[in-house]
């Protein structure tokens, strides 16, 4: 997700197919393929090589006289993708399952106790809601094929993109009852609506229609360019909610009021945690090691973020 911005939320773990791209045409054909769908790319040590002769014909193999291509470089490292892919996996299952439990008891406690009741508790409930629609979306993403998973994929994006402005709707509401609370009421939460589950709808249609036109494979497993359509707004999302914290910590600080400073320091953490992996994804290491612990705390972030937020916004709420 350039590849920075190509990888957030198909982080998920596919083991449908072998992705195979020619990276090189040459006098060596270097084929490089991977198990792990979301993985753009090959260690160059990795890669298969199957050598064109100066008489432009393929390399036999001097015992069977078969063309032969070389892939020993290629498999020596498979078992242990395969354990890692199969880590990865279950750990997007246990997130999921995990965020999808403890989002919907906090969204019973929020529903029970009716002294919690306010407008704030109501864009807790919608952000809340929009997690558990995304974790829904992947876990079955993992097992429809073919029409199925294009259908899930763009729920996924729809879900992850509401996620990150219904992030947003709490810094507004936040910046709004704060600095503007002495020029207006009870705020109307038809446009937070409309920003949380409305807006979203744009980018994944439009993702949606470019993945049918420009880059149709199964189950859009494949990190492209095309991303940018969701990942973009998601972005600006998180560069917005980062600046508002920013004049909320400032305003609180010089007014020294401690009314909404916990609601205030819940949003301060969150922002941090959904972007943590649009920060690292520039950080990718190139080293075996090195990449497969990346990707093992990409995982975490990325499907575990549900269990978070429930956590920061309800468990760990003073107010509950």
């Amino acid at each position: 997700m350039s590849k920075a911005n190509t990888k957030i939320k198909t982080e998920n773990i596919k083991m449908k197919t072998n992705l195979i791209n020619i990276s090189n045409i040459s006098n060596n054909i270097n084929i490089c393929y991977n198990n792990s769908a979301h993985i753009s790319h090959c260690l160059p040590s990795e890669k298969v090589t199957k050598v064109c002769a100066s008489d432009g014909h393929w390399f036999r193999h001097p015992e069977s006289n078969r063309l032969w291509s070389n892939y020993t470089q290629c498999s020596a490292y498979t078992k242990h993708k395969l354990e890692l892919t199969l880590v990865n996996y279950y750990l997007a299952m246990v997130g999921h399952v995990l965020s999808i439990i403890s989002l919907l008891i906090s969204i019973c406690i929020f529903s029970y106790f009716k002294c919690l009741s306010c407008q704030r508790i109501t864009l807790h409930k919608n952000m809340f809601t929009s997690f558990i629609l995304n974790s829904f979306a992947t876990i079955g993403w993992f097992y429809f094929s073919q029409i199925g998973c294009k259908l899930l994929a763009s729920i996924m994006q729809y879900t992850s993109c509401s996620n990150y402005f219904w992030m947003l709707c709490e810094g507004i509401y936040l910046h709004t009852l704060i600095i503007v609370a002495v020029f207006v009421g009870e705020q109307q939460l038809g446009w937070y609506y409309v920003l949380g589950w409305g807006f979203p709808v744009i980018p994944a249609v439009l993702h949606a229609v470019a993945r049918l036109l420009f880059h149709d494979d199964r189950c859009w497993i494949m990190n492209i360019k095309l991303l940018y359509i969701t990942h973009g707004p998601i972005h600006v999302a998180l560069l917005v909610s980062f600046i508002i914290i920013i004049i909320l910590s400032v305003c609180i600080k010089i007014t020294e009021t401690n009314v909404y400073m916990k609601a205030v320091r819940a949003t301060i953490i969150l922002v941090p945690l959904l972007g943590a992996q649009f920060i690292l994804v520039p950080l990718e290491p190139s080293g075996r090691v090195a990449l497969a612990v990346y990707e093992l705390f990409m995982n975490i972030f990325v499907h575990f973020q549900g269990l978070l937020v429930a956590i920061i916004f309800c468990f760990y709420n003073g107010e509950v």
